[in-house]
């Protein structure tokens, strides 16, 4: 059986992952995990989702590579602002850049929120975290792009934003103006990223 309590690979898992370590079926993998979710030994993250959540690795960022499954996506958004230290607000929320559907999972460990994003706009700006256990995170020029693009889309997400600070961070503002530039989207919407752009600083 697997060991949950001291294993880095056993801290966050899918049944399948479980099944495929123990050479049992699917079914077995589930009732095992179900148990062992009634004694608190496990925490179900989601569907088919599980975690040692008192494990000293455990956080509710190494769960998105799980959370994300076939999914391209990387942490974003005001929670990436934060981990760069722009924003001193602690989002209520994971956000997450994804080409899957926008969504939001409630989750013991923690609220996530998938904001969809055309493949195009994800080839620059990630990077591994460097955690014991990685996730994929945008940079903080990247983050603050994403932010500003999705203002202005139609529901005018992060239209409001908390106050930005770019003083004494690792903000790159040559490398925000390369990643704008390249950026494949229409004159418009360029236009209006730059004008919120000019605002912040």
């Amino acid at each position: 059986m697997l060991d949950i309590s001291n294993s880095a690979d056993s801290v966050i898992f899918t049944t399948r992952e479980y099944a495929n370590y123990n050479g049992i079926s699917m079914p077995a993998a589930s009732r095992r995990l179900s148990r062992m979710f009634g004694k608190e030994l496990l925490t179900r993250v989601t569907k088919g989702i599980w975690a040692n959540a008192s494990h000293p690795y455990f956080h509710p960022l190494a769960c998105v590579p799980y959370l994300l499954g076939k999914e391209q996506g990387y942490v974003s958004f005001l929670t990436a602002l934060h981990l760069h230290g722009l924003i001193s607000q602690i989002p209520k929320t994971t956000q997450i850049a994804t080409t899957g559907r926008g969504r939001t999972l409630e989750s013991p460990v923690g609220r996530y929120e998938f904001f969809q994003i055309k493949p195009e706009l994800m080839k620059q700006g990630a990077k591994w975290s460097e955690t014991h256990l990685p996730y994929l995170v945008a940079t903080a020029e990247k983050a603050l792009i994403d932010t500003l693009y999705l203002s202005t889309r139609k529901n005018r997400r992060f239209a409001r934003l908390p106050e930005v600070e770019f003083t004494g961070t690792t903000f790159r503002k040559r490398e925000f103006e390369r990643l704008l530039k390249e950026l494949p989207i229409p004159v418009r919407v360029l236009a209006a990223m730059r004008s919120r752009w000019e605002m912040l600083q």
